[in-house]
């Protein structure tokens, strides 16, 4: 008698046979009554397994495999949690998909609502969902659709609410778009590093497949229900199993079917299989081990690549197929977990080996095949055994030239060193203390001696000139620092060659002295130049992260957040590759990472890396430093914007303090520090505390940098922003034209100025002039949205809704209103105060139309959550207090309105706020008869 066949053995062999041959094989093969309906359920899963189901059949699908706690699907209306349901997206067998929407606080937030099919309804089991729950909703990636939060029904049904991501399944994305083989492997590359970073918090996804794994419009890679399967099952520990096991039978690992552990293996088997259908166009059948390059076929390759190269496109991806990615696929889809690569970071480092033509680790290991892909590499000039001979020859040549170079280098670096040793010879041979040189006086002793000093090669000249660039630079002094910069790059580009890295070097340097003084378009056209020169030579080390962290700075004043996110994570790699990961000058990586993360408004990432720069930096340099200090400011830059004022007002006086502390000429970003620190108290309200902040920054930009500078602008532009909130109206708009004459109308500024209008703008508004608003807003608009902080033109928009629903004219686009309600969605969740800002301007666009209601229903639930940032006495607050009295009133609520109207009026009365102009038209409609609210409010 043979051994009983496996589980998975009798399903594979079942899934190959049509209906009526199924049930002889089962009845015949498979007689014990559990297994055979284990069988059954997952050949009816694999069945309903495809992209989205048609509505109804999670039902049946459901029934078939043996749960029939799935609810029937919902209608539009319905209510699951606090969300209202909306369509239904898809359904499976484990859950089923909702379009769904929330509306917090007068904002409509849209989300995928999936409702799984299995009922919770023991202690344990509703625990046990929510620790994994709460695990998930930490998960943080941008590869990953983000789970936004869970609950259980009171009739025990489990919900989860997801990120609503609009794209297409992986597979469906590659044929459509007509990628290429290469195309495909950087997308799956993108894959397998968003499974790695959810396997580094211990989060399996257990099903992965094509319709979990979506690609937008824009071509990122967004996976669906990670660690999900985790909700369907029971806890490991308990006693009773689930009837339904979270798996697609397709793309399940062998210990699924097993009922064996769940580890990071069994999502490396589904995400071969998944590489397997991305680049053959097929999916593997069940029990197939073929190579991927055996089984294409000219149907499967006009499925995936499209149908007109089909028959010329065989041969060659078959080509292309046939070894290395033909390995990498065996071993991600061993049958033995151990057997298959360890991680998916793993398996993308494959890929990417690959990809470079370098020999990759599935590839049983032999001398010819590293030399075959050696010459792969450099197949160009490797063809013949003679080739190789040269081969030999020309890397000896290129060993003894770079030996020459290395030579040519230290014989520079000793010419540099005793001439830099020179300029401390007085104080090497003793002089008194009060006779000492200054640092200040060494460089100016260096730079005269440059030209005189008959031991330094041109080499030498350019690469000291470069060094005191970035010296005087670091002590405040822009303009000599360009100067220097400049005369590097004359002296390299007569003397040098452009490959010469001291060329290259000097380039850096003056593009960093570009950037410094915001000339971004100079910065950006040397730094770029530098930076192929660099690519081209194969250069890494202290060149190249001397260079990307300026060119990062360039990407980002042009609005290219993810490229200068990009560059800044590349140089603080090049920092740890090239010093070690606790080396103290890494920590000015971790800073760079930080402000890029902020410049992408991903502020909660941002404040998480601002934290630890700090304690890195202030466990290297103590916490007086430069770099403590630096990166201090940097975390209550984030903290300032992510709305937390209180918290930002804290570290920016323990920065500033530190800054004053330290005594030497202002830097630029000691400057940047003091102006976020002037607006922020501009913005609480704080007079006294903001004219002492507003202060400094004006005098360090003008003492430093020059009052004649757009960065004097700023200070100057911070300072109205306070003016306005004390209600010197008139102050405020004469700094704001000083900032604006002074940014001119260099395109570089266009956010400046735009910034500038908007609130000038605003001005117009209080002062009741809404058509000078609505004439300066759209251009205002456009100059806002050349970076991507959000704030600004949001309120841009809303104070342009108000001035053209007070006064129409040209200048009011038809679909403002559904652009204000779709940016102020996109912003809704977070905790800053400026959103008072926007809810009370739309508020009194709602009372213009006679929306009482929800102008009420917005300034209350506004005014509630900027409270924990605003004090009462706060005139924006008072303001939004003062409208939701009007709104009340007219809506015939008068002993609410008569509540809120006396509140504000004794806290106005205390304050000496009465001649206030933001208090000033809702004070004046509560003055006139409303109603039968007169008596009561006057």
């Amino acid at each position: 008698m043979g051994s009983t066949p496996s589980l998975r053995d009798l399903f594979e062999e079942a899934l190959t046979l049509p209906a009526a041959a199924r049930a002889r094989l089962l009845a015949e093969r498979c007689p014990d009554p559990v297994r055979r309906a284990e069988i059954e359920r997952l050949l009816a899963a694999d069945a309903v397994e495809g992209e989205l189901l048609s509505t109804g059949d999670a039902v049946n699908a459901a029934r078939v495999i043996g749960d029939t706690s799935v609810v029937e699907a919902l209608p539009a209306g319905s209510h699951i949690g606090p969300f209202e349901l909306v369509e239904v997206l898809g359904e499976g067998g484990s859950s089923t998909v909702f379009r769904a929407f929330r509306d917090a606080e007068s904002v409509r937030q849209e989300v995928a609502i999936k409702l799984l099919a299995r009922g919770l309804y023991t202690a344990d089991a509703q625990r046990q969902f929510r620790r994994e729950r709460e695990a998930l909703a930490r998960l943080r990636h941008p590869g990953i659709a983000r789970l936004i939060e869970g609950g259980i029904t009171d009739s025990g049904h489990a919900y989860i609410a997801l990120e609503l991501v609009d794209g297409l399944p992986i597979t469906r994305y590659a044929s459509e778009h007509g990628l290429d083989l290469r195309q495909r492997l950087v997308l799956f590359l993108m894959v397998c590093r968003a499974v790695e970073t959810a396997h580094r918090a211990l989060i399996v996804h257990r099903d992965l497949k094509p319709s979990n794994v979506l690609v937008t419009a824009g071509g990122h890679v967004k996976l669906l229900d990670f660690g999900i399967a985790k909700l369907l099952d029971e806890d490991a520990t308990d006693a009773i199993r689930t009837q339904h096991r979270a798996l697609t039978p397709a793309y399940a690992a062998p210990e699924q079917f097993a009922q064996q552990p769940i580890t990071t293996a069994t999502d490396v088997y589904a995400l071969g299989i998944l590489l397997d259908e991305l680049i053959t166009g097929c999916r593997r059948a069940a029990g197939d081990t073929g190579t991927p390059s055996s089984r294409i076929t000219p149907p499967s390759i006009a499925t995936a690549y499209g149908s007109a190269q089909a028959l010329a496109s065989v041969a060659s991806i078959r080509r292309k197929l046939r070894g290395d990615l033909d390995n990498i696929v065996l071993k991600a889809t061993a049958t033995e977990p151990e057997r298959r690569y360890a991680s998916a970071g793993a398996l993308a480092e494959d890929i990417e080996r690959h990809l470079d033509r370098q020999p990759v680790q599935a590839h049983p290991p032999s001398r010819w095949y590293r030399t075959s892909k050696f010459i792969d590499r450099h197949r160009g000039g490797v063809a013949t055994a003679a080739v190789f001979v040269l081969a030999i020859l020309v890397s000896l040549s290129v060993a003894l030239w770079q030996a020459h170079v290395a030579r040519q280098q230290a014989a520079r670096a000793n010419m540099v060193r005793a001439f830099v040793e020179s300029l401390f010879a007085p104080i090497r041979y003793g002089v008194a203390a009060s006779k000492q040189p200054s640092l200040d006086e060494l460089l100016a002793r260096g730079v005269a001696k440059l030209d005189t000093s008959p031991q330094m090669d041109d080499g030498g000249r350019v690469d000291l000139l470069a060094m005191f660039s970035r010296l005087y630079e670091n002590l405040g002094d822009a303009a000599q620092s360009r100067k220097l910069a400049n005369q590097a790059v004359a002296l390299s580009e007569r003397a040098l060659a452009p490959s010469d890295i001291e060329a290259i070097r000097a380039l850096t340097a003056r593009g960093y002295a570009e950037v410094r003084t915001e000339d971004f378009a100079a910065g950006g056209a040397d730094l770029r130049l530098a930076h192929q020169r660099m690519l081209a030579q194969g250069i890494h080390g202290e060149a190249l992260i001397d260079l990307l962290g300026p060119l990062g700075a360039v990407e980002n004043s042009e609005g290219h957040g993810e490229i200068a996110l990009g560059l800044a994570r590349e140089a603080l790699a090049e920092r740890i590759a090239t010093w070690g990961v606790d080396d103290p000058r890494v920590g000015i990586g971790y800073n760079d990472v930080a402000s890029a993360l902020e410049g992408l408004e991903r502020y909660d990432e941002a404040i998480g890396m601002w934290r630890k720069t700090w304690q890195f930096e202030l466990a290297h340099f103590g916490p007086s430093s430069n770099e403590s200090t630096l990166a201090l400011a940097g975390w209550a830059s984030s903290a300032f914007r992510a709305g937390h004022w209180r918290l930002a007002h804290e570290l920016f006086a323990q920065a500033l303090a530190m800054y004053a502390r330290n005594g030497s000429r202002p830097q630029l970003t000691q400057v940047y520090a003091a102006q976020k620190t002037c607006v922020l108290e501009g913005l609480r309200a704080d007079r006294a505390s903001a004219q002492a902040h507003c202060g400094q920054a004006q005098a360090w930009s003008a003492g430093g940098f020059g009052a004649d500078t757009a960065l004097h602008g700023d200070s100057l532009e911070a300072t109205a922003f306070g003016d306005v909130e004390a209600g010197d109206l008139a102050g405020a708009r004469k700094r704001f034209e000083a900032a604006r004459e002074l940014y001119g109308s260099d395109p570089a500024n266009r956010m400046r100025i735009g910034r500038v209008d908007s609130e000038l703008a605003g001005i117009d508004l209080l002062e009741g002039q809404p058509a000078l608003a609505r004439a300066l807003l759209p251009d205002a608009i456009a100059g806002l949205r050349t970076r991507q902080y959000q704030m600004p033109p949001l309120i841009a928009e809303a104070r342009l809704l108000l001035a053209c629903s007070q006064s129409a004219g040209p200048q009011c686009p038809g679909a403002l209103s559904a652009t204000v309600d779709r940016d102020l969605a996109a912003i809704a969740s977070r905790g800053d105060p400026q959103l008072l800002w926007v809810h009370t301007l739309l508020a009194q666009v709602e009372l213009e139309h006679g929306e009482l209601g929800r102008a009420k229903v917005r300034l209350a639930a506004a005014i509630q959550r900027a409270s924990h940032e605003l004090q009462p006495a706060h005139p924006r607050r008072l303001a939004a207090q003062l409208w939701l009295a009007v709104a009340a009133a007219r809506g015939g609520d008068c002993a609410y309105a008569a509540t809120q109207t006396s509140a504000a009026r004794a806290i106005i009365e205390a304050g000496d706020l009465a001649s206030h102009p933001e208090l000033a038209g809702a004070s004046a409609l509560l003055r006139r008869p409303i109603a039968s609210c007169h008596a009561l409010l006057n």
